[in-house]
């Protein structure tokens, strides 16, 4: 009897460990911990702003993700601006070396409906397109939901996103200058920090200026042949086709094209670098003045006049 009952409870084992065996296993997890980066996300109303990825904190992939509102952090009040369509200008396709005149260009422009904040479904990422130009700068927060095999998750304060005043321009940092030896490309000068500062007319025609003074305000003058380029260095003809040079007693100035992401969109020999050069000749230190500055670009329609003055050079009478 003793043999009979110890099968039988191994028997019970068995078929208790066969079913806890077929005991459904949960799949995956999900973390109350998924946060952006960065976070704040700064814009500027008007530009096209993208984040990162959700950062998922462990959770098992692929995840969905959701926006469940939008509010202005100041008040806590809803912000509908952020959701609701606006009219901008796109681009249909890229824009390439085959797109040699105005007509072509403006043939890959139109005008469409856009949301100024979305979220991607896959990955989460958060989106401000140009139609940010209509929308109150100022401090927001999102709400989003995340869903994967596990379950979902509803992430309050997931991102704050801080909205600045559209910039009508943007310039690279560390503008620069040098001197040469007259009529050669020999002795220059170590690199010096070069004054740029740029003015806005959002009511003047589309129009860019570049200005050349000396150390104490005295313009060249290009039309004198007093404001050069550079060989095959990169300059601003090179990046804007569209328009010929106009070389005044005062002045290089070009018109331009108001386009979707900020004028020029082509790059010049050096990318995005203006290198121009003033002739010995012209100045009473009988050294070449060689200016240098990178990543202008033209954001709104209007006439900008950017101004270079060259510390050490003296405008010869």
């Amino acid at each position: 009897m003793k043999k009979i009952f110890i099968i039988s409870s191994l028997s019970v084992l068995a078929l208790v460990g066969i079913l806890l065996g077929c005991k459904k296993v949960s799949k995956g997890f999900i973390s109350d911990y998924m946060y952006y980066t960065p976070n704040p996300l700064i814009a500027t109303q008007g530009n096209v702003v993208n984040s990162k990825a959700i950062e998922l904190d462990g959770t098992t992939g692929p995840v969905k993700v959701k926006l469940l509102a939008v509010r202005n952090m100041d008040t806590g009040q809803p912000a509908p601006d952020m959701l609701k369509e606006f009219t901008i200008k796109q681009f249909l396709g890229q824009i390439t070396s085959a797109d040699s005149t105005v007509a072509l260009v403006n043939k890959k422009i139109v005008l469409k409906p856009a949301l100024p904040l979305e979220i991607s479904e896959i990955g989460g990422r958060i989106s401000l397109s140009q139609a940010t130009a209509n929308v109150a700068t100022g401090n927001y927060v999102i709400d989003v939901q995340v869903t994967n095999i596990k379950g979902t998750r509803d992430i309050l304060n997931a991102c704050k996103i801080q909205l600045l005043p559209k910039a009508h321009y943007s310039l690279d940092a560390g503008p620069f200058f040098t001197t040469s030896d007259p009529d050669t490309e020999t002795g220059f000068s170590a690199q010096s920090p070069l004054p740029v500062t740029i003015t806005y007319d959002s009511k003047g025609p589309n129009k860019i200026r570049f200005v050349f003074l000396d150390k104490n305000g005295t313009a060249f003058d290009p039309s004198a042949g007093q404001i050069v380029t550079r060989g095959d260095r990169g300059n601003f003809s090179q990046m804007n086709p569209y328009f010929s040079v106009v070389r005044t007693t005062t002045a290089l100035e070009w018109e331009f094209i108001d386009l979707p992401n900020g004028f020029p969109i082509k790059d010049g020999n050096n990318g995005t670098g203006n290198y121009y050069r003033i002739p010995a000749r012209f100045t009473v230190e009988n050294r070449n003045a060689n200016p240098v500055f990178f990543g202008f670009k033209a954001l709104s329609a209007g006439s900008y006049t950017v101004t270079v003055q060259i510390p050490a050079i003296t405008k010869k009478p």
